[in-house]
């Protein structure tokens, strides 16, 4: 596992992800939407695409906001007209994406719903181990 954390480390470092913790996130991120995609298939098959969509959707939008975030705090001017830009553009993305899949492929909200919940499961497990850290700490 150390081998494959320090590929998708070097992955991310190459793709400007310079912030530690940042990089740990988006690795995490990456770990829950896949490994979740993996372990829906055999137990709820019926809501594979679904679950596998709204993962992949979640990751996506995380993977640039947090791309985007490290970059905001280096720029001086044109940081806000950027940060909209980028923010309506995944708004636009996702949305045609969720239309597409709620009215054409008739998913299942509920599958989907626990797909882009994995950003959530990833947020606060992130918290769980800062503050478990900051306990050992003290």
């Amino acid at each position: 596992m150390n081998k494959v954390n320090k590929k998708v480390e070097k992955f991310l470092y190459q793709r400007n992800f310079k912030v530690e913790g940042v990089r740990k996130l988006v690795r995490n991120q990456i770990y829950l939407s896949l490994g979740g995609i993996v372990l829906t298939l055999p137990f709820f098959s019926s809501w594979w695409l679904e679950f596998s969509i709204g993962s992949l959707l979640g990751l996506f939008n995380f993977y640039f906001l947090a791309k985007l975030i490290q970059e905001l705090v280096y720029i001086k001017r044109g940081a806000v007209a950027a940060l909209l830009f980028q923010f309506y553009l995944r708004l636009f993305i996702t949305g045609i994406v969720l239309f597409i899949t709620i009215v054409y492929l008739k998913a299942d909200i509920i599958a989907l719903l626990g797909g882009l919940s994995i950003v959530l499961l990833n947020v606060i497990l992130f918290g769980l181990i800062l503050v478990g850290e900051k306990f050992k700490e003290a």
